[in-house]
């Protein structure tokens, strides 16, 4: 039994079992890619951004922070 990769990502317009060709419907962490054939394999990490418990970096320092408020309006 030959299973292709679905790489035509995710399509939830039609059930699960009516998918079109090279489709899917769900997928969690993968994603296709060409290395000389088109295949499959897992989605790269997360990468860390900052510097420990720091927000930003020397190369990317925070520049501005707001603050938003919900206020209830007048029934």
């Amino acid at each position: 039994m030959e299973i292709p990769f679905p790489v035509q990502g995710i399509n939830k317009g039609r059930a699960s079992s009516d998918q079109p060709q090279g489709t899917a419907y769900k997928m969690q962490n993968v994603r296709p890619f060409w290395d000389g054939r088109l295949r499959g394999g897992q989605r790269p990490g997360m990468v860390k951004w900052g510097d420990g418990d720091r927000v930003g970096g020397a190369e990317q320092p925070v520049v501005a922070i707001c603050s938003v408020s919900a206020v209830e309006s007048p029934s």
